[in-house]
């Protein structure tokens, strides 16, 4: 599951046990094992692992998912649906991996090299509330 790759360091980690009921932003990239009822966002990439439930939108640079996800993703660049994946929702990113074993229920819009890039910058997830 975890890549070795410099570029895509993990800043933050939600753990198996961990259920958070509200949107989630993170600076930087994250992964989850636990349970999220609501948006991620993040600047980075957002990994789920094979067991993580999501319900709610997913939002970043980069998307690896392996978990549960019931909710659109609009992703920058690359978007890989692992074999473990259950994608139900839309799908908007530049590049597209699907894995044999995923599912993926919804509609895949691609991106061109002239649309504008739908995540806003780290100043945007900046908020007074700490996380």
């Amino acid at each position: 599951m975890l890549r070795n790759n410099d570029n895509n360091k993990i800043n933050s980690i939600l753990g198996p046990e961990v259920e958070i009921n509200g949107d989630v932003k993170a600076v930087g990239s994250i992964l989850i094992y636990g349970r999220i009822n609501g948006n991620v966002m993040s600047t980075g990439t957002i990994t789920t692992a094979k067991n993580s439930h999501i319900k709610g939108d997913i939002q970043s640079d980069n998307a690896i998912i392996s978990g549960y996800v019931d909710g659109d993703l609009k992703i920058n660049n690359k978007t890989t649906l692992e074999k473990d994946c259950t994608l139900t929702g839309n799908l908007t990113t530049s590049i597209v991996v699907v894995e044999e074993g995923a599912s993926f229920e919804g509609l895949c819009n691609m991106l061109g090299s002239n649309n504008q890039e739908i995540l806003l910058n780290k100043d945007d997830l900046d908020t007074d509330e700490t996380y």
